[in-house]
């Protein structure tokens, strides 16, 4: 008996992307059954190339890329262009994440393919928008996110006291699952009907949208917490202040909205490694304080005050008290003390090492592919799971314009007309 299908099988998606962003929501589309069509140039995407050492075939790519099919078409060409409408009606929807005015340069512009197919879906993705003073600017995840106020709220300085960009890519990742939310809820909309329609996402957005609090504006609290903190900010860069001022200011801001101190909230070293401690309820701060005997500690109590400077300064004794204690037994020593009072708590490990993690493995996260150049390859799988129509990593990445004749005689071209196709040099591959 075959396996079910997926949530979005008989979907055809049109995937003209760069990077991360749109490549991941490819993914996420694929690993619920949708048919991704990878539209690439007859050179192949450039990420193909990135840190390659197996030349077109860069392991970040093909790990941004499983489950698709590469069909190459050269679209610079009015005769590739003319190829891509004519196959366009066969597909429900076209996702894109090239830098602004490069869509409608060739001709694949929601205005232009809209026209041919009313009921398409069509997702973009730019950096900051379609309107507005940037709109025409490019931008990738650590432009967005250096704007959008990410980087300042991760807080890491460099050697130079020069700000850190987030590792991952964080607006890139996020701004790529939101669209595949919305393409799932437009196709819906379609069958009940008959509609198409244009989806935008931005980095932009996207940034702003995971740091709800932070951005919200709330009169009340902002006059006693966040405007004083923005007069300070703004004072010190008018008199020329460095980064790292202005950024120990606005943790003060933060720290102080943090009540009761996040002693139990936070990483701290231990012998062998590191553990975070995630404690956001009295009960499990509690144990925590059980366990590291830190019952002196009144952080939840009424009384105590965490923006008072004084108590600032207590709270740095008690913190310097519970990194000691920590520093003197193995991460596996608190792992067990902790889970055993039911503190959440995890030890800091590297992506790399957790292909072969006990609870990976337990969860079947990981999934064993061959990829037809390279060979085999473990990748992660599906963001989620469903028990009717289940989520499955399909394929390997494809090798480029790996599909395209598969594809074009899929959609209606005869034999002939793929071979004159290639022979002009309008499609590449097999």
């Amino acid at each position: 008996m075959a396996d079910p299908a997926g949530p979005l099988d008989g979907i055809r998606v049109l995937e003209f992307s760069l990077i991360v962003a749109m490549p991941f929501n490819g993914i996420l589309l694929s690993d619920f059954g949708a048919d991704v069509v990878k539209v690439e140039p007859l050179t192949g995407d450039p990420y193909r190339d990135a840190g390659a050492v197996v030349p077109g075939e860069g392991k970040r790519f093909q790990s941004l890329n499983r489950g698709k099919r590469s069909l190459a078409i050269d679209l610079a060409t009015e005769q590739g262009r003319a190829l891509l409408h004519h196959i366009l009606p066969h597909f429900d929807v076209v996702t894109i994440n090239y830098r602004p005015g490069v869509a409608a340069r060739l001709g694949i512009d929601y205005e232009t393919l809209s026209a041919i197919h009313p009921s398409l879906i069509y997702g973009n993705l730019t950096g900051f928008g379609p309107r507005g003073p940037m709109a025409g600017a490019g931008a990738t995840d650590i432009a967005a996110t250096a704007y959008a106020g990410l980087v300042a709220g991760d807080g890491k300085l460099g050697p130079h006291g020069e700000p850190q960009g987030l590792t991952p890519a964080i607006a890139d990742y996020t701004t790529g699952t939101a669209i595949g939310m919305a393409i799932c809820a437009a196709l819906l909309h379609r069958e009940r009907t008959g509609e198409g329609q244009l989806i935008e996402g931005s980095l932009l957005q996207s940034a702003l949208a995971i740091q709800d609090v932070y951005v919200m504006r709330q009169p009340v609290t902002d006059a006693s917490m966040r405007d004083p903190m923005i007069e300070d900010v703004y004072r010190l860069r008018a008199e020329g202040a460095p980064y790292s001022d202005q950024l120990a200011r606005r943790n003060e801001y933060r720290n102080s909205g943090a009540a009761p101190p996040r002693l139990y909230y936070r990483s701290y070293v231990a012998h062998d490694g590191a553990i975070v401690l995630g404690c956001l309820t009295k009960a499990t701060r509690d144990g925590a304080r059980g366990v590291l005997d830190m019952q002196h500690d009144n952080s939840d109590e009424p009384e105590f005050d965490s923006t008072d400077p004084e108590t600032r300064r207590q709270t740095e004794v008690w913190m310097d008290e519970i990194e000691a204690k920590v520093r003197l037994e193995p991460v596996a020593h608190w792992l067990q003390r902790f889970r055993d009072a039911g503190v959440p708590v995890a030890p800091v490990q590297f992506a790399e090492e957790l292909a072969d993690d006990p609870q990976v493995e337990a969860m079947d996260i990981m999934v064993d592919l061959d990829h037809e150049i390279t060979g085999p390859q473990r990748v992660v799988g599906p963001i989620v799971s469903m028990s009717k129509t289940p989520t499955a990593a399909r394929r390997a990445a494809p090798a480029l314009g790996r599909h395209t004749t598969e594809l074009l005689s899929e959609l209606g071209l005869t034999l002939d007309e793929i071979a004159a196709f290639r022979a002009n040099n309008i499609i590449g591959g097999e």
